[in-house]
């Protein structure tokens, strides 16, 4: 199961990707799935978006499964989905579909920092004891349909391949033990930075000049849900660059698992549904170490970026447009 955001002629929808690559709005499916087969108690309002969709954790999940059976079964007698309203909720990728980062707007972004091994290694510096987090805004984020932006500001663009954990339930001082009772399921992060900007030769490390700007973390291309994962360690993770393997590994690599992640970061906060949590990323394969000049990011690369049983992601690298000359001042009345 795949769910996603996505547009079709400006308007927005909430809905899944079917095996046969076709795009499900679930809201107005799960309307007329309830109005052909009756549920005492049921409510349609949870596929309205995606964190009244996770608010209602496996039963969304088990009602969705229904739902693609039902369209099935339909289908297989020579119907086209339509609602009873007559609005459709089946669409096909050559409409012009255009997928949006399957994040919610306003959600909380954290990003784990220093933790996995290998990219440890790879920076000289020693394992911590606790996660190290900071945090992004939804400005930054790009979906799998948009690029990835290189502003001029920057010198030394660089990208990592991370596991994302999308959160469902509501979560404060909430045990390692239970932290996964919390998640609602997976997606994939490229999350850009800029190496001089964060580590400036003249001052401390800075995350918000070094990893804040507009458009430089990639998501999606949609979020699994937990049930079908299953375990995530280990899952494999590759990230290529321009068609050259940068990053290759799994998720055993990172030293602070997502329980402890979780339980380390409720101490204080208030996880919502749609919270994100990006993992980190592992270390450069030989040739792509950190620091190593060939990972310098340039216009026209390609990033592509995979984890096992979730997916794979592709964003193209454009250099940002140059600001419009500012107009003229103009000398104020006499």
């Amino acid at each position: 199961m795949k769910l996603v955001h996505f547009l079709l002629a400006d308007q927005f929808h909430f809905g899944m990707v079917t095996d046969q690559n076709e795009y499900i709005d679930l809201d107005t499916a799960c309307r007329d799935y309830f109005g052909v087969n009756p549920i005492k108690g049921a409510d349609p309002s949870r596929f309205r978006d995606m964190r009244a969709f996770f608010q209602g954790g496996a039963d969304s999940v088990a009602i969705t499964r229904k739902i693609v059976e039902y369209i099935d079964r339909r289908r297989k007698m020579g119907w086209t989905p339509r609602a009873a309203t007559g609005a459709r909720f089946l669409f096909k990728p050559e409409e012009g579909i255009r997928l949006l980062a399957p994040v919610i707007n306003g959600a909380k972004i954290y990003c784990l920092a220093s933790n996995s091994r290998s990219h440890l290694t790879e920076q000289g510096k020693p394992l911590p004891t606790q996660p190290y987090a900071f945090t992004r805004f939804f400005n930054s984020l790009v979906g799998p349909s948009e690029p990835l932006i290189l502003h001029g500001a920057g010198t030394f663009p660089d990208v990592e391949l991370e596991l994302a954990v999308v959160i469902g339930q509501r979560a404060k001082h909430v045990s390692a033990a239970r932290a996964m009772e919390a998640v609602a399921g997976y997606t994939i992060a490229l999350d850009m930075g800029y190496r001089d900007l964060q580590y400036p030769s003249d001052g401390p490390v800075d995350w918000v000049m070094g990893k804040g700007f507009d458009a430089t973390m990639a998501v999606g291309p949609w979020v699994v849900p937990k049930e079908e994962v299953g375990e995530v360690y280990p899952l494999k993770m590759e990230l290529k660059v321009a068609g050259t393997v940068r990053q290759h590994g799994d998720t055993t690599d990172y030293l602070f698992r997502i329980p402890q992640v979780i339980e380390h970061l409720t101490k204080g906060i208030t996880l919502e549904p749609g919270d994100v949590i990006s993992l980190g990323t592992l270390g450069g394969v030989s040739g792509f170490e950190f620091g190593n000049e060939t990972r310098r990011l340039k216009p026209g690369d390609s990033i592509e970026g995979a984890i096992e049983k979730i997916g794979r992601i592709v964003v193209p690298v454009k250099a940002e447009a140059p600001p419009p000359p500012e107009a003229p001042r103009t000398a104020p009345p006499a």
